[in-house]
């Protein structure tokens, strides 16, 4: 343990940060994957009505993803932070924790999802003829909330655990198996969105296998005991507070999937949810890769922070900072240049391409500055100071984007609806360079005391 530690504290940033990104991303990028592939398959052998039936249950996958992020990334913070200290007891029973958490979570997820499967179709804005659609998918997608909230556990405690590969692979092994899935039971045997929502729900129940098999052969830098798993509210407390921000971010996520839905259809029709399932689609590709460069930076921001090394907590943000923004450019450049290909990808109609092309552009317009925002937001997360992250989250995905949504297109119809994602993410940006430098010169202060003493 203490070779990962000193590499943590002492190893080349850049190169540190490389190797731990990458892998994190690639894992976020794989569980997106599941929910696209099975987008791209519908769209493009069951049609428009089944693809906007899949775009109406997008707040169900929020859901699931909301308690898993909760508890995995508010245990990992924890856990990065008392490695930073040495303290392998309260390791072990952070990631004991945040396991109990995310199972009793999910299973009342799933149990209310089952009970209230009309009434929350009916809020997810479903139409008459994605109904039947939309039903079928969401009934069984349901029952994956548990091992989809596992997976992410398991993964992220890898990751934090020096295994960065090891943890994409944990999500991996689903991804892959969702894919071939999805082409036998979609494109061969022609089970539509029932087809595609099982092979989401066995690529996760593989993914979560595998996770847990590498925590019990000693993988991960737990170590599990009777006690690992005993229940201590004060610290499930402080495992929900630094993951909160994640489960408004994702919840936020479902409540504006509801938003845009109903303001779509009301301008649009299924032609315009089916193009919000190709812009959310899309969006993942650029959310996921600023994400995972923030989860990449977690066990080295909050080791550091635990030892007291303030400037290199900093310089970690920075760096970390050009490498987010840059590949969120990449991303950028591909929507901007070529939208008509990935509309057609999923199986666009000529209607389709009418409306989503203007959207696409319009909606990803200044999507660069993402990389920075995302990476704050997990970067006060792995302080332990979940307040900043939270505050972020809320304006950029509540108080400034639902009101857009419903007074932009007053003036620019279906254009105004894509056009409030943009500028809200711009006010996020004036609010995140604030809390930084607020954030640097706290740290900054703290420095004398600490050589002082």
């Amino acid at each position: 343990m203490v070779e990962v530690k000193n590499d943590f504290l002492r190893g080349k940033l850049f190169p540190m940060i490389l190797k731990y990104s990458i892998p994190a991303a690639i894992s976020l990028l794989i569980t997106a994957i599941y929910n696209i592939v099975d987008r791209i398959f519908v769209g493009n052998f069951n049609g428009t009505s089944a693809l906007a039936g899949l775009s109406i249950c997008f707040p169900l996958s929020y859901m699931m993803m909301a308690f898993g992020l909760t508890c995995s990334a508010g245990g990992a913070s924890l856990f990065s932070l008392f490695a930073g200290k040495n303290q392998q007891r309260d390791m072990n029973r952070s990631f004991g924790n945040a396991l109990i958490l995310v199972v009793v979570s999910e299973i009342a997820l799933t149990i209310v999802l089952l009970i209230f499967t009309d009434p929350l179709l009916q809020i997810f804005g479903v139409t008459e003829t994605a109904y039947p659609y939309a039903y079928e998918y969401y009934r069984i997608v349901a029952l994956g909330c548990l091992f989809q909230g596992l997976t992410q556990v398991f993964c992220d405690f890898v990751r934090v655990s020096g295994k960065p590969v090891l943890g994409m692979c944990v999500t991996g092994i689903g991804a892959v198996t969702n894919i071939i899935l999805d082409a036998v039971f979609v494109a061969v045997m022609g089970w539509g969105v029932a087809g595609a929502a099982w092979a989401t729900v066995i690529g996760q129940c593989l993914s979560a296998l595998f996770g847990a098999y590498l925590v019990l052969k000693g993988y991960t830098k737990v170590e599990v005991k009777k006690e690992t798993f005993r229940l201590d509210f004060g610290l499930s407390q402080k495992i929900i507070s630094c993951g909160f921000a994640f489960w408004i971010s994702q919840m936020a996520m479902g409540l504006i999937s509801l938003v845009y839905n109903s303001q779509l259809g009301k301008y649009g029709g299924d032609t315009a949810i089916s193009v919000y399932a190709v812009v959310a689609s899309i969006m993942t590709f650029v959310i996921m890769p600023a994400s995972g460069i923030s989860q990449g930076i977690q066990p080295i921001v909050g080791n550091n922070f635990g030892a007291g090394n303030h400037k290199r907590v900093m310089a970690t943000l920075y760096q970390a900072s050009g490498l987010s923004v840059g590949v969120t450019c990449l991303i950028w450049l591909v929507v901007l240049l070529f939208p008509r290909e990935i509309l057609l990808a999923f199986g666009a109609t000529e209607e389709m391409l009418e409306i989503g092309i203007t959207g696409l552009r319009i909606n990803f317009c200044i999507t660069p500055i993402l990389g920075f925002v995302m990476l704050v937001t997990t970067f006060f997360q792995s302080l332990t100071k979940p307040v900043p992250s939270i505050v972020i989250t809320f304006l950029r995905q509540i108080l400034f984007l639902v009101p857009f949504i419903y007074i932009f297109p007053i003036w620019w119809e279906v254009n105004g609806i894509f056009i409030a994602q943009p500028i809200s993410d711009a006010l996020a940006l004036i609010v995140c360079i604030v809390l930084v430098l607020r954030e640097q010169r706290h740290l900054y202060k703290m420095l004398p005391e600490r050589t002082a003493s």
